[in-house]
């Protein structure tokens, strides 16, 4: 059995515990029956409205993505139908090309002056002091094997006559105090010229380290108080100028005099190519 609330007791509150009876339906209510009396029953939801078609896609036939792009005269696409902007040339930047010609031209003079050395060298070899039918590039080295010397370079024209020579076992014969010997000297050749109407002499050796270290080291520290020279083949009682120059194992030393102080700068001359001429002919040899 049910209590009864307490307080004043509520419209419908029925203390048997009953249902209470249902109210009667509101006319003004959507579907609701004409006559009031009759039991109402809710109609079916209404439907939704038909969603509207959806957008194009770019699947679409027949539709355009780019339909508002405007395509301008050097090619760029602009978004919209406004009027492209005036069309310009595209500047090309001009990279110097001096730095390049200046390298190729390099090279060309480089590539050419290393042809002039070696037609250089070609032609003194065969200019070389003069072999008489032996080949002066094999072999044991012999004074005989050299004649009259002649030599052409450029506008440079020297010419001496042979007027003697030697050949040397050792080394002996043209040093003081064993001082070419001590430092590897093994052999060598001594050959004597003449020009210019005997005012100027020669007197030149090729000598035979057993090293190619050891004859640039004598070459190096030679002095004229090492050499014993002949002075039957110079002139006597007049100073006179030496060079020498290494070449492998071979040192070529050309002695030079005057007759006259004015044929210095001549006797220089000689000196200089006959050395020079002698030592590159070395280069040759086995």
């Amino acid at each position: 059995m049910s209590v009864p609330p307490s307080g004043p007791t509520p419209p419908g509150y029925d203390p048997t515990g009953a249902a209470p009876p249902p109210s009667p339906p509101d006319p003004a209510a959507p579907g609701a029956p004409s006559d009031p009396v009759a039991a109402w029953r809710p109609g079916p939801p209404a439907e939704d409205p038909a969603p509207p078609d959806p957008a194009p896609t770019a699947s679409a036939p027949g539709w355009n993505p780019y339909a508002s792009r405007t395509e301008w005269a050097d090619g760029r696409v602009g978004e919209g139908g406004g009027t492209p902007p005036a069309w310009q040339r595209r500047v090309r930047i001009r990279r110097r090309r001096w730095p390049v010609l200046l390298g190729v031209s390099a090279t060309c003079v480089l590539l050419i002056l290393a042809g002039v050395v070696v037609v250089g060298l070609l032609w003194i070899r065969s200019a070389a002091p003069g072999a008489a039918g032996d080949d002066i590039n094999h072999g044991p080295l012999r004074q005989s094997n050299y004649h009259d010397w002649h030599f052409r370079l450029d506008d440079v024209k020297l010419d001496a006559t042979k007027t003697g020579g030697r050949d040397l076992h050792s080394c002996g014969p043209v040093e003081r105090a064993r001082s070419l010997t001590a430092q590897g000297c093994r052999s060598g050749i001594e050959l004597d010229y003449r020009t210019a109407g005997d005012r100027i002499r020669l007197e030149q050796f090729v000598l035979v380290f057993d090293t190619a270290a050891h004859a640039k080291k004598a070459g190096r520290d030679l002095t004229g108080d090492q050499l014993r020279l002949r002075r039957s083949t110079l002139h006597p009682h007049v100073e006179g100028t030496m060079v020498q120059q290494s070449t492998k194992q071979y040192l070529v030393v050309t002695v030079g005099t005057a007759a006259d102080r004015a044929d210095d700068h001549r006797r220089d001359t000689f000196v200089h190519y006959a050395n020079a001429d002698m030592a590159a002919a070395m280069i040759w040899r086995d």
